[in-house]
């Protein structure tokens, strides 16, 4: 004659079978999670996560208002986030009643989900993609600088082109004076000359004229001096003139990297929302399963 099992034997044996089985769910769930299985009064059994410990003991009683406590008393499934604060981490919570043959409530198991990974996940994310906005600002800040900078450059060296033309003009002019000094030279000395042939009657324009040809003399060294300034200054602004075309390039060339770090930011960032947005989803997914 078989052996016939009464309720009671029926729902010890679920309790049973879970209790054998709870050990290898952590292996089975990719999520780190503590499973504790309870009859209608009290903890028969916690099994803690790999990372973490809800601290309760076998014998401990069924606690007012807890998840386990409403899902046998409810006979109805329940699920809800536990805040950070509760136990330092957040998790998410599930619980089921479970019953004999007979459809009696005999217990309960739950289920307990760090969120931990995905709580940090949402923070680093959220914390890169800070990062980078700083630092896409500081980039974005260099380049109008560096522009800024180019800009100076370019008319600073429309200015040396300016003194550069001027300094042409000085030697132009210089080169006029000195045909001027020729001339008046040439012209004392021809002066000289009619002023020997009067004789007695031409001493006073030979004073006249050997101070023309004073003054012509002194005007071509002065022109001389000016001349060889004015080269000096020209060499002096061809060497400013390629200081700055050098700036300049490499103004351009400091642009364009700074363009293409800041193309590289921009994608990071792109990636750190992604990654955040990802994290916030997952737990928006936790907390709208327990609805």
């Amino acid at each position: 004659m078989a052996d016939t099992k009464t309720n009671t034997e029926t729902g010890t044996d679920l309790l049973d079978a879970f209790i054998q089985v709870a050990p290898f769910l952590n292996n089975l769930i990719h999520d780190d999670i503590t499973v504790g299985i309870y009859d209608t009064e009290k903890l028969i059994i916690n099994f803690p996560g790999d990372t973490f410990s809800l601290n309760v003991k076998p014998g401990d009683p069924l606690a007012e208002g807890d998840i386990i406590t409403n899902a046998i008393r409810d006979n109805h499934p329940k699920s809800e986030i536990v805040p950070k604060e509760l136990f330092g981490f957040p998790l998410i919570a599930r619980a089921i009643p479970l019953h004999d043959d007979l459809g009696t409530v005999i217990g309960g198991i739950g289920i307990g989900t760090s969120l931990e990974k995905a709580n940090k996940l949402h923070e680093v994310a959220e914390s890169l993609s800070a990062v980078v906005e700083e630092s896409a600002a500081s980039v974005e800040e260099i380049t109008g600088s560096i522009t800024e900078l180019a800009d100076q450059v370019t008319n600073i060296s429309s200015q040396v082109k300016q003194v550069q033309d001027s300094t042409n003009e000085i030697g132009e002019i210089s080169t006029v004076v000195k045909g001027i000094s020729d001339q008046s030279n040439l012209l004392g000395l021809n002066a000289s000359i009619e002023a020997a042939r009067a004789g007695e009657a031409g001493k006073g324009f030979n004073v006249v004229a050997e101070e023309i040809r004073k003054l012509a003399n002194n005007s071509k060294d002065n022109v001389t001096q000016i001349d060889e300034a004015t080269k000096h200054i020209q060499h002096l602004i061809d060497e400013l003139d390629h200081a700055f075309s050098s700036v300049h390039e490499m103004s351009d060339t400091q642009a364009a990297s700074i363009q293409e770090i800041s193309s590289t930011i921009q994608e990071i960032s792109t990636n750190a929302q992604d990654l955040a947005k990802m994290a916030e989803n997952q737990l928006q997914a936790d907390e709208e399963s327990k609805d």
